[in-house]
């Protein structure tokens, strides 16, 4: 199973994989915007955008992973 940060780097189009306390900031924000209302997927986009100054920058040819499994990664079993 890839690890998070490498599924975050596909997911968000990052130059390089977030060290584990950025991962692990990016689910507590992702997790904090879902509790105000927003869908997994716009959550994950806005803590994206909000964390990862590389978002963006690349393009992989690679299928990402969806917000819920990025989550679980991270430690939300929910």
């Amino acid at each position: 199973m890839a690890s998070i940060g490498h599924g975050l780097m596909i997911k968000f189009g990052l130059a390089h994989q977030p060290s584990p306390e950025k991962a692990d900031e990016w689910a507590r924000s992702t997790r904090e915007l879902i509790r105000q209302g927003l869908s997994q997927e716009l959550a994950g986009e806005q803590a994206a955008k909000r964390l990862f100054t590389d978002y963006k920058t690349r393009v992989y040819a690679s299928e990402a992973d969806t917000i819920a499994l990025l989550l679980q990664q991270a430690g939300d079993k929910k």
